[in-house]
């Protein structure tokens, strides 16, 4: 009797085809419910995801420790390098948070407490503004009192003082919340500090694994895409950190020299904004000049806006190139488009991050155009 010959390739290809129908279907019906899942798989994940992102931005200062300790030529301090640039690294941030928290941050609390006391003023010298246009007959098409009051009711001084004792009656939610953020925190720094530690043995088992899953092409040509990446992004941010900090204490020093009420605030809020290319600098100078304005003049404010240019003008042409050293080498036209676009999908974050994926997105059709050509 002669054997029977199965084809398992054509069979399997097919099981899996079916699988994959039934998956999608089920994907389609059941979205709702896999999007749940899926967000609080996150909301579990995030210490590990956070801390893996603390860690990996970390990277380059612990590196930077480890090869000064392995020049120091004792044994001791040779062998343990990584476990001793990982302490001392985390010593001086534990070190600069408490200086923050006992001096900066009451500071800022009190200028924000004050600059909250300015809303009614604020808000009535704009009402008054509008009143006296319309009745000068600016603006007599349109109904703009009656379009500023509906737009800025729900952050009238009422309607905030209304909305924190409505949270503050919620203190069980919130002693809730702010016990679930000091773990998540402190998870994510335990994670940070393993990743930091282990960061060869954890990079070596992802390259073995690659190798075990991926063809020898694909491999090579993922792990220089990363390495490409990774370089762009770490450019990016460290640069644009350092950029910032830069910014933000020349601009704090700026006005306390012109003597600008809540000059530290200010300034920590230029430095921060300045992390957003082309719009960043620019909202932050125009909060700081109307804040400037309305509490103290308008010549100090003038003078201020005027010292915030010089400043952004010497950011834009000397200080920032040498930082960034024409990393990401963009045309001022995509650096905008992808600002725009990511602020409007992603918020404040799209914003930041918009840049280095355009560089991304940028070198990628490059390549592609370049082996386009080479295969004609």
């Amino acid at each position: 009797m002669q054997k029977m010959r199965v084809d398992w390739n054509y069979w399997l290809i097919r099981f899996l085809f079916l699988m994959a129908l039934v998956v999608g279907y089920k994907l389609i019906t059941n979205y709702q419910f896999i999007m749940n899942s899926l967000s609080n798989l996150l909301g579990i994940l995030s210490p590990f995801i956070i801390g893996f992102i603390f860690a990996y931005l970390l990277n380059g200062a612990v590196r930077r420790l480890e090869l000064l300790f392995e020049k120091t030529k004792l044994p001791f301090i040779e062998k343990h390098s990584r476990g001793i640039s990982v302490v001392t690294l985390y010593l001086f941030i534990f070190y600069v948070f408490f200086l923050a928290l006992n001096y900066v941050i009451p500071l800022m609390i009190n200028n924000v407490i004050d600059l909250l006391g300015l809303l009614p003023q604020f808000y009535d010298y704009l009402m008054d503004l509008i009143a006296r246009l319309e009745s000068e007959g600016v603006f007599e098409s349109l109904n703009l009192e009656e379009f500023f009051q509906s737009f800025t009711s729900d952050f009238s001084p009422e309607n905030l003082l209304q909305q924190w004792t409505q949270a503050l009656t919620s203190l069980g939610a919130i002693t809730r919340s702010l016990s679930s953020f000091v773990f998540n925190g402190f998870l994510a720094l335990i994670i940070s500090i393993y990743a930091l530690l282990f960061k060869d043995s954890i990079l070596s088992f992802f390259d073995k694994l690659g190798r075990k899953i991926l063809s020898e092409k694909i491999h090579l040509s993922s792990k220089q895409w990363l390495a490409a990446t990774h370089t762009i992004f770490y450019k990016f941010i460290s640069s644009q950190f350092l950029d910032a900090c830069i910014i933000g204490t020349f601009a704090t020093i700026i006005l306390y020299f012109l003597d600008v009420p809540f000059a530290l605030t200010l300034g920590i809020l230029l430095g921060v904004c300045n992390m957003i290319p082309y719009f960043g600098s620019i909202f932050a100078s125009i909060v700081t000049t109307v804040i400037t304005f309305f509490s103290a003049d308008l010549q100090l404010a003038i003078t201020a806006l005027i010292s915030l240019l010089i400043l952004q003008q010497l950011d834009g042409n000397v200080i920032g190139p040498r930082i960034m050293s024409g990393a990401l080498n963009l045309n001022p036209i995509i650096i905008i488009i992808s600002i725009t676009v990511g602020g409007a999908y992603f918020g404040v974050l799209g914003m930041f991050l918009a840049v280095p994926i355009a560089a991304i997105l940028k070198i990628i059709t490059i390549n592609w155009l370049d082996d386009t050509e080479e295969t004609k």
